[in-house]
């Protein structure tokens, strides 16, 4: 086996002495970029704000949505939920989450015309069944732009999935982080956002690796 020349093994430990160094000096800069691209986020105007929540959402994520409704940067509310069956609600909510949703959002002065709640059915892979559930049930009111509101470092995943979805609808989305639990400036000093975004990488790898978002909107 041949040896490989200095000239080459000087440029490898230059290369890593060089990595080491920007990592050093730049690692708070690189560390905010890269919440940045994981929860995009930007001021838009649109035909609708879509909440994105699970079995439940939080508060913090409909007050987002209802000032953005408030500024007229939108004209209605979409609030996503996952189907739930009875029996694997929280012990003691006998009433349906979505009618507690619908009568708290009338009580603070909204009309009917005013949102629409879209209960979408959890089947795998969950993020892009319910994008194409509520984009479908949207682009039968002739919706062609909506503001997607999703927690936090699951942004990135959520609005290239609902991108995918509205393709056929030729519906424009538009990404904004919300962040309930912690700040986006120096997410990476709270344990619980560095668990976040790691997980939300690995999810996002997965959708990309596994074929269910194209590569090509994934930059």
């Amino acid at each position: 086996m041949k040896r490989k020349p200095k000239w080459i093994w000087s440029g490898i430990c230059l290369s890593i002495f060089l990595m080491i160094v920007i990592a050093f000096f730049f690692h708070t800069a690189i560390l905010f970029h890269a919440g940045k691209f994981m929860a995009p986020g930007g001021d838009y105007k649109a035909d609708v704000v879509i909440i994105e929540g699970t079995d439940f959402v939080p508060t913090g994520m409909v007050v987002q949505g209802l000032n953005l409704l408030s500024a007229g940067k939108v004209k209605r509310l979409a609030i996503v939920l996952h189907r739930i069956a009875r029996s694997h609600r929280a012990y003691g909510l006998d009433t349906d989450y979505a009618n507690i949703v619908r009568k708290e959002l009338l009580d603070q002065g909204l009309k009917e015309m005013d949102f629409k709640i879209i209960e979408a059915p959890i089947r795998n892979p969950v993020t892009l069944t319910a994008a194409h559930a509520a984009l479908d049930a949207l682009a039968r009111e002739n919706v062609k732009s909506a503001i997607l509101i999703s927690p936090g470092f699951h942004t990135r995943r959520s609005f290239l999935a609902y991108q995918y979805a509205g393709i056929p609808h030729k519906i424009k989305i538009f990404p904004t982080a919300c962040f309930t639990e912690y700040e986006l400036d120096q997410w990476w000093e709270k344990y619980n956002a560095i668990r976040d975004f790691g997980a939300e990488v690995g999810k996002l790898a997965y959708y990309l690796v596994g074929g269910y978002i194209p590569w090509k909107l994934s930059y």
